[in-house]
């Protein structure tokens, strides 16, 4: 029997936008027996046709793999956030901007105003833009301009002008990932809350994809923090820092998700698919790693302190392991408790998408059958 589909959408507050969804989820769900509930939630840039066309992907083959789990009764809720671009709302920049070092100072601070310091989590490197004056951040960034075709010749923006485009993508991306993290925390954890208050409520397993792993997993941050119980965590090509469940991630300082593992709010098994292909989120924190370390070979890899777990696995984590994704349906062994790292370098997971092909849906099945 195909589970049945629900949707749960949330504003940038992470409020929901039409409670009556989960109203509907809470009571179907209840009056038709279902055992299991499976959360997934789409990345970033994704509009909702977008996250329309990942679900039915990740579906077509979860389907006939969990109807092989014969004792369980599956409903499935596609999680909408509004994962948009940052708001460059600011106005035509000044003329003077490219000889202008003041007027750069300038442009940079207004921008750097609308977002937090990035202190609660250092490894994702936004105190990093806070220390530098405008005009030699712009200046760091100018070697990451990227070129452009225009009518088949190649086009080489004003060196500012690109770093400037350079600067307002880490923004975006900035902005994005606070907004995930809040929507996780607030919106999807009180959703869930509310569904295990109900007398007999079913398993619940989350499934993150890029900075929707984010918002899962800060969901499971809130849920251990004030009571809560996730039966399985899967994070598809994951978009936070590596070490975001280490006790160690540098300055002192636990990763931002060390709670989730500490708590132990997974009571089955936590998956992390990842790829050194995806360079989506091997090149996520290029900006910060330029700065940082000028000369750093292998920007995005397991050794830059700013690197994704989406393409590096868990690092610094004595409670993870790393395994190969498979081809085959061999069973896997997760234990409860543990990171289990998937590597797809080999040609599994070709690109920062590739998450709907059916070896990564029987890693999510076997971990739901595990639970």
């Amino acid at each position: 029997m195909t589970p049945l589909f629900y949707e749960l959408g949330f504003d940038t507050h992470g409020n929901a936008t039409t409670p009556q969804q989960l109203d509907r989820l809470i009571e179907e769900s209840r009056r038709g027996g279902v055992t299991d509930l499976i959360f997934l939630a789409h990345g970033f840039r994704c509009s909702a046709a977008d996250a329309t066309a990942l679900y039915t992907g990740l579906l077509t083959n979860l389907n006939p793999m969990l109807a092989e789990l014969r004792d369980r009764k599956f409903a499935v809720v596609g999680v909408l956030w509004p994962s948009q671009k940052f708001p460059e709302s600011f106005g035509t920049p000044d003329p003077t901007i490219t000889s202008s070092r003041d007027v750069q100072d300038k442009f940079v601070a207004s921008v750097l105003a609308t977002c937090d310091a990035g202190h609660d989590d250092p490894t994702e490197g936004l105190p990093l833009l806070h220390q530098l004056r405008g005009s030699e951040l712009l200046d760091a960034l100018q070697p990451l301009t990227p070129s452009c075709m225009e009518g088949g010749i190649l086009a080489i923006p004003h060196p500012v002008l690109g770093a400037i485009d350079t600067f307002l993508n880490f923004m975006s991306w900035n902005a994005m990932k606070t907004l995930s993290g809040n929507v996780g925390a607030l919106g999807l954890a009180a959703s869930l809350r509310a569904i295990q208050q109900t007398p007999g409520s079913a398993r619940i397993h989350l499934v993150g994809h890029s900075l929707g792993g984010r918002l899962m997993t800060a969901c499971c941050k809130s849920l251990g923090q004030k009571g809560g119980r996730i039966a399985s965590l899967s994070l598809l090509e994951a978009a936070f820092s590596h070490f975001g469940f280490s006790p160690d991630a540098g300055e002192g300082q636990l990763g931002f998700f060390r709670g989730v593992v500490e708590s132990k709010i997974v009571s089955g098994p936590m998956i992390s698919t990842f790829s050194r292909n995806d360079t989506v989120v091997g090149t996520a924190y290029a900006v910060v790693s330029r700065l940082a370390h000028d000369r750093l070979q292998a920007i995005g890899d397991a050794a830059d302190p700013y690197g994704g777990i989406g393409h590096n696995g868990a690092q610094r984590t004595p409670e993870s392991t790393i395994a190969i994704l498979r081809e085959t349906t061999e069973p896997y062994l997760f234990q409860p408790g543990i990171v289990t790292c998937l590597d797809g370098s080999a040609g599994i997971i070709k690109n920062h998408g590739d998450v709907t092909n059916p070896h990564v849906t029987r890693a999510i099945v076997s971990a739901i059958s595990a639970s």
